[in-house]
């Protein structure tokens, strides 16, 4: 037998099978992963590409004390500020961006909620760059996963539901509406109208969104216009501003004499307004005389703008609402039935607005009725009426 190991032909017969069988078992170690992978390995994976789902990924990440305890991190800065302006002046205004926090670059082993997880994050380039988060346990159901990121998903949606956005043009890229600023959400109670004024608008509109499937057996397009008018001060932009925030729903505000709004750009504008947003036109009546620009500024024509409101563009499920001091200057094609559907009228204070308006301040009924009865007579507007009240009881704030 020995001799026959040492014969030069059963050698390299021997070291022929030898590599041929090395060669093999080389894509073994890669088989046996791909089968781990496919078969007992559950994976999910999120890029930069979705702004929305990554970025709620990451700011999860910084809150999770799990994800908190690796000692490499991924640093991003989000701004505090409220308005559309450069970091310079959220500086000056001492509102200083914070800093997210979340596991960096390469692989990282975790134990988040009983379960051992690995995460690895990595840079992807192509024809663009993007960041790459994946998330990896042992296990053939993806379910876990799934859970964590919808919590991700709860936590930011959380976040942003609690404040309204409110939408503009964008200097920049005309036909896009960017995020001007972010304001509290206000109840519709803070609007101190006449009695079931803004109750019954708020019904109004909510049996509009659900009526979604009645406007299509109809063949009328699902769009509601209202337009809002009165004396300046009596709350046509606040109660807008109330409806969307008990509606949570964002509020795109367009001015006609916008540099960016014109015959070409309106129908974009329109077809381009965020899902679940107002559309809010102020002060309609300061743009046009009659049909004509009232001033140079204005660069979108009368028949331009009737045309955009009418255009199949338009979005399915908008709504319009446009406020003027002046109903009786506006031209009737403006406000016709299919452009404008309710026409409700914000008037000065009666007595009893003024007594609501009190009660927001001093809880007196007996004080409340008197200012009421005192200052009736003098047709303040609720704007003037508050100012009163701030000057007697100022914010109510120590």
């Amino acid at each position: 037998m020995d001799s026959l190991l040492q014969s030069p032909a059963v050698q390299a017969a021997l070291l022929a099978a030898a590599g041929a069988l090395a060669f093999w078992l080389r894509d073994v170690p890669g088989l046996v992963i791909s089968w781990l992978k496919r078969f007992v390995i559950s994976t999910l994976a999120v890029d930069s590409r979705d702004e929305f789902l990554f970025s709620a990924l990451v700011e999860y990440m910084d809150a999770h004390p799990a994800l908190r305890q690796v000692n490499q991190f991924t640093a991003r800065s989000v701004r505090r500020g409220t308005a559309y302006q450069s970091l310079e002046e959220d500086l000056r205004a001492g509102q200083a961006p914070r800093a997210f926090l979340s596991p960096g670059e390469g692989l990282h082993i975790l134990w988040i909620n009983g379960r051992l997880v690995w995460m690895r994050r990595e840079l992807q380039v192509g024809q663009n760059v993007f960041e790459r988060i994946s998330l990896s346990h042992f296990g053939r159901s993806g379910q876990w996963l799934a859970d964590f990121l919808q919590r991700a998903i709860e936590a930011r949606a959380s976040r942003e539901s609690d404040t309204l956005s409110v939408y503009i043009p964008n200097p920049f890229h005309g036909g896009d509406w960017m995020r001007a600023r972010l304001g509290s959400r206000r109840p519709l109670s803070s609007v101190v109208l006449e009695a079931g004024q803004a109750e019954a608008l708020l019904a109004d509109l909510q049996r509009f969104y659900a009526a979604r499937e009645r406007y299509a057996q109809l063949g009328i397009p699902w769009r509601r216009g209202y337009l809002l008018f009165g004396p300046p001060g009596t709350g046509k932009t606040s109660l807008v501003t109330a409806l969307a925030s008990e509606l949570r729903l964002n509020v795109c505000t367009l001015s006609l004499a916008s540099p960016v709004v014109s015959d070409e750009k309106i129908h974009t504008l329109l077809a381009g307004v965020p899902q679940r947003s107002l559309l809010l036109i102020e002060d309609v009546d300061a743009f046009f005389r009659q049909r004509d620009a009232a001033h140079a500024q204005v660069r979108l024509s009368f028949s331009g703008f009737l045309n955009a409101l009418d255009g199949v563009a338009t979005q399915e499920g908008s709504v319009l609402f446009m406020t003027t001091n002046h109903a009786e200057q506006l031209d009737p094609a403006l406000i016709r039935a299919g452009r404008i559907d309710e026409r409700i009228e914000l008037g000065l204070c009666n007595e009893d607005q003024l007594r609501r308006l009190f009660l927001k301040f001093h809880d007196d009924e007996a004080a409340a009725r008197a200012f009421a009865a005192e200052h009736a007579s003098q047709r303040w507007s609720p704007a003037q009426a508050q100012a009163e009240l701030m000057r007697r009881f100022g914010t109510g704030l120590p």
